[in-house]
């Protein structure tokens, strides 16, 4: 019996949620169609029901990964948060241990950039279209200061990227804190 559109969308979104958080847990050349549709609670045969390719899910898993990003650093205790206030608590939030130990629950541009960076045109078009969205946003808090914001994102991924390649837990935790400090 054929899925309803509903559980059709279902079906949809519990694949774009899985290959979101195991994209930027484990990475996309090393996340098989098989493990996402496992972890998402379907079987492999349905996956092409739902997109043309691993690349076309990766581009609706990114869009998912950066309104989970936007949420987090736009809404709830930063929601009021303008200028220097906004930026130093999204610094705390972004260059958090937390946020350096979980990857797969964290920013899609450290967890993917340099995968997206070789991967097909169309990827790319959409990963940038986020950022762009992410700096628009991030240039509105600090008073329409788009240079600004691009250092800072530059700075929060950098770190991030550093923090969680080294073995040392303190050579993470001072380079997420003089990355902090230079926010």
């Amino acid at each position: 019996m054929p899925e309803s559109s509903e559980q059709k969308a279902r079906s949809r979104a519990r694949i774009v949620e899985a290959a979101s958080r195991l994209f930027r847990g484990r990475g996309y050349r090393d996340t098989s169609v098989d493990d996402l549709m496992a972890d998402a609670g379907l079987t492999r045969g349905g996956f092409y029901a739902h997109f043309e390719s691993k690349a076309a899910l990766l581009g609706a898993a990114l869009e998912a990964a950066f309104a989970e990003s936007r949420r987090n650093l736009f809404e709830g205790r930063l929601a009021a948060l303008r200028g220097d206030a906004w930026r130093r608590a999204a610094s705390e939030r972004y260059l958090s241990r937390e946020h350096q130990r979980r990857p797969e629950e964290g920013c899609a541009v450290p967890a993917l950039g340099a995968e997206v960076a070789r991967a097909e045109p169309e990827v790319r078009d959409a990963f940038e279209a986020e950022v762009r969205a992410i700096l628009d946003a991030m240039s509105e808090r600090l008073d329409g200061d788009r240079a600004r914001a691009m250092r800072l994102l530059s700075t929060w991924v950098g770190a991030t990227l550093l923090s969680r390649a080294v073995h040392s837990p303190r050579l993470a935790d001072a380079i997420r804190r003089a990355a902090r400090e230079a926010c």
